[in-house]
């Protein structure tokens, strides 16, 4: 059988989504709720936050129970 390479569908990359759906969640969202919306494994939404975080478009706290990490949008997002 011989192997074929599909090619990516036009739309939204992984990481706009997840700008997106933070930027519709002003009071923040978690990691897991983001996985659980994009339907994408945590590790993956991981590796899309990183360039989020370090333009400073998002920005990450500690919850009160200090228990999950949750992403707030950034004032110049």
């Amino acid at each position: 059988m011989p192997i074929q390479i599909i090619s990516a569908t036009p739309g939204p990359t992984t990481t706009e989504r997840i700008l997106e759906l933070i930027l519709a969640h002003p009071q923040g969202i978690t990691i897991k709720e983001l996985s659980n919306r994009l339907n994408r494994p945590v590790s993956m939404v991981n590796l899309c936050l990183k360039p989020l975080l370090t333009s400073k478009q998002v920005y990450v706290r500690l919850s009160e129970s200090g228990m999950q990490q949750i992403y707030y949008p950034s004032a110049i997002a």
